[in-house]
């Protein structure tokens, strides 16, 4: 079971049913958004799974076929494509940087014109706030809702840098996400669709995955140990919520809300996606503020710290996009 198990026997399944009945508009979307995901593996450069799943039953190729059917097209690759940036030497303590970018955009005049923005903002709204609960934002996808609540004097928000680069450097070793992941798989593999079944399945074979690194298992427990409310809230984009998973899989006070999440996920996931629209991920990911601003560098004494991005044009895109989610 895993990855690569899990997506050829979901999608085959899917392409049965969808050639062989007549499609609603729901179900023509959810091929549509089924595509998409494929194609965004791509455009982030993943093509083994595509390239096998073509070989063996043609699976990109029917999907079109079901679209053009009903003479619907593809999703577009419509987010703005990013160019690659150069990050200074010089390392900033994660919290101080946010801090200051604040500060910057509020003597900023110039406001991102983005419209995707407008959704970001509904989607913060959405999350709402309690005093008993502390909200954790991972960054780096999950900056401009930290941006949200930090201007508007919400207390109890953390920001955390838990993201690949973070896992590598910790343990030494390459493609850690993808050990924490598996389990979600093979519990959807498993039929476990409803979320505590799905939740209790993923906590009893991610925990023995942290087991292997003790060092990293050790910084989320303190990172967790020093949040005092009796509920925290991990934000993230979405698509498979494996970190919010991980974390939940160490502290029982973990819940999270993501942007979205893959069609797949839909049911196990409801109540904590703020929509059904696949389709908008990568244009949440893939702004200058969440995606070029800033990189991991390294985690020390409690702390992240990142290099920021050595490009003007970087900065100025951020802080036009930074000052739209503070008004």
């Amino acid at each position: 079971m895993g990855f690569i198990s899990f997506n050829e026997n979901y999608y085959r399944r899917k392409l049965e049913d969808y050639e062989n009945k007549i499609l609603s508009d729901a179900e023509i979307c959810e091929a549509k958004q089924l595509l998409k995901v494929l194609d965004d593996l791509t455009d982030e450069g993943y093509t083994n799974l595509n390239d096998r799943m073509e070989a063996d039953f043609s699976c990109l190729t029917r999907l079109r076929a079901v679209l053009h059917r009903y003479g619907e097209v593809p999703f577009p690759i419509d987010h703005e494509k990013l160019s690659d940036t150069s990050y200074g030497k010089n390392e900033y303590e994660l919290e101080e940087v946010l801090e200051n970018l604040i500060e910057e955009a509020k003597k900023h005049s110039s406001v991102s014109a983005n419209p995707f923005l407008e959704e970001i903002y509904r989607y913060c709204e959405w999350i709402g706030y309690e005093e008993d609960t502390a909200y954790v934002f991972l960054m780096r996808d999950a900056l401009l809702p930290y941006i949200f609540f930090r201007s508007r004097g919400r207390d109890n928000i953390c920001p955390l840098l838990i993201s690949r680069r973070f896992l590598e450097d910790i343990t030494e070793t390459e493609y850690v996400d993808d050990d924490i992941r598996l389990p979600l798989y093979e519990a959807l593999e498993s039929g476990h669709v409803r979320f505590d079944d799905y939740s209790a399945y993923c906590r009893e074979r991610i925990l023995p995955v942290l087991n292997e690194y003790p060092e990293l298992k050790t910084i989320l427990l303190d990172l967790l140990g020093s949040i005092k409310q009796n509920r925290i809230v991990v934000i993230e984009s979405g698509y498979m919520g494996t970190i919010p998973m991980m974390l939940k899989a160490l502290d029982d006070r973990v819940d999270f809300r993501l942007f979205t999440t893959a069609p797949f996920l839909y049911e196990t996931y409801q109540g904590r996606i703020f929509c059904r629209k696949y389709e908008d991920i990568r244009r949440f990911e893939t702004l200058y503020s969440q995606d070029l601003f800033m990189q991991y560098s390294s985690y020390r004494n409690g702390k992240f710290y990142v290099n920021v991005s050595a490009e003007e044009s970087v900065k100025e895109k951020t802080i036009s996009e930074t000052t739209r989610l503070m008004r």
